[in-house]
């Protein structure tokens, strides 16, 4: 299984609009071929960034030439266009491979198992670190080194943790089962976190500070991303 990601800015003040349709537009099939599946996918919204994450089975390169060809994609890439800061044409193959190269997030570290076991009600979150100017490439070590937080936290247990990064801006992925609240008041106490604040402070961008439990419970109410759809393969078949 491979795990992909895009990231794109929408212009301020269009947010509502564009979770409106990202929420909306109807699920692709999923089975592409007999070896290429797309497993699931989940938009996160902070601001007027978005990022659009995708787990597949097979080639990335044939998992977006379907997407592209299915008539409910096309129809909610075409309502978004008007509300992109830099404009996309999806149907011109030479600027829609400009799009996605630009467009695609880094796969810093993944921990965890690669895919869930199907029913199992784990729920989706992220959060966005916006790092310095130019310092994204560099901040990509402290991702890697950094420890893991316990996974069990009274009824609540964190299953895996992904970060992605574009650029100057880095996203960390969870997959929990049981409550939010509770796993935020258990991560923030980790020692595993409070260290990697520590290796990031040099990296983020002015004002943030996660190094310490106060200072980590400000960042998840702060840059706690929207889950605006997660879809999986079962759901979406």
């Amino acid at each position: 299984m491979e795990r992909h990601a895009l990231l794109f800015r929408v212009k301020p003040g269009t947010e509502d609009a564009v979770a409106a349709i990202l929420a909306a537009y109807r699920r692709p099939p999923t089975q592409i071929d007999a070896d290429t599946r797309l497993l699931g996918t989940t938009v996160l919204m902070h601001g007027n960034f978005v990022v659009r994450t995708m787990e597949i089975e097979g080639g990335l390169p044939k998992v977006v030439a379907h997407l592209a060809r299915r008539p409910e994609i096309q129809a909610a890439e075409r309502e978004l266009n008007p509300y992109l800061e830099l404009p996309r044409d999806l149907g011109d193959p030479q600027a829609a491979r400009a799009f996605f190269q630009r467009s695609a997030m880094r796969l810093v570290i993944h921990r965890g198992p690669p895919a869930l076991p199907p029913g199992l009600p784990a729920t989706r979150h992220a959060l966005l670190y916006p790092l310095r100017p130019g310092s994204g490439e560099e901040a990509e070590a402290v991702f890697v080194g950094g420890g893991d937080p316990p996974h069990q936290a009274g009824a609540t247990r964190l299953l895996r943790t992904t970060v992605f990064r574009h650029a100057d801006t880095a996203v960390r992925l969870f997959d929990i089962v049981g409550d939010l609240d509770e796993a935020i008041d258990h991560l923030v106490r980790a020692t595993a976190l409070q260290q990697a604040g520590r290796g990031l402070a040099s990296y983020l961008a002015d004002g943030i500070d996660i190094s310490d439990e106060a200072g980590l419970r400000r960042f998840f109410a702060d840059q706690l991303m929207t889950v605006v759809t997660d879809r999986r393969a079962a759901q979406a078949a």
